[in-house]
């Protein structure tokens, strides 16, 4: 009879350590989803931030200066101009003279285009604004020193938003 007491205990104790083990595996899918989401929404609002605001002073017109605050989360690897041709073709921020190559078009509007590393990879987020953007005042990250991309800094920044030419310029301020 002890014995079977015993074994009965023995298989409750199993089971609640099956069940916990179960539980705290949900609970840590759950958490590190919940961040990773956390991370893109973030992401996704510093971006329709940046945009809403290009896009106003770009309706304004020149002379116009805005400034915007926003929040990157951690894990922001590189922020980009992208310049979206006639024909729909992407070019991303480079030094040339000329925005979009003959071949192309002519300049139909502008985007910003984020790379945020999450667990499972790398994914890119991009938005178009109306004009053609070009970011002012970050350091070059792109590989070999090139200017390709601009380091972005995790937490809040400010960022002013201003004409620069026949572009809308963001810079941090």
């Amino acid at each position: 009879m002890l014995r079977e007491r015993a074994q009965v205990a023995t298989e409750y104790l199993i089971v609640t350590g099956f069940i916990l083990a179960v539980v705290t595996v949900i609970f840590a899918y759950s958490y590190i989803s919940n961040s990773e989401t956390m991370k893109v929404n973030l992401a996704n609002n510093a971006l329709d931030r940046l945009v809403n605001k290009a896009d106003l002073v770009y309706a304004l017109g020149p002379d116009n200066v805005h400034f915007v605050d926003i929040a990157f989360p951690r894990g922001i690897q590189s922020i980009q101009d992208i310049t979206i041709c006639t024909d729909g073709y992407q070019q991303h921020y480079d030094d040339s003279e000329e925005s979009c190559p003959e071949e192309h078009g002519r300049v139909l509007r502008g985007a910003i285009g984020v790379r945020l590393g999450l667990i499972g990879g790398t994914s890119t987020i991009s938005r178009p604004a109306r004009a053609e953007i070009e970011l002012d005042g970050f350091e070059a990250t792109g590989p070999g020193g090139t200017s390709e991309s601009i380091e972005a800094v995790e937490g809040r920044q400010r960022v002013k938003v201003y004409w620069c030419g026949s572009k809308i310029c963001l810079k941090r301020a």
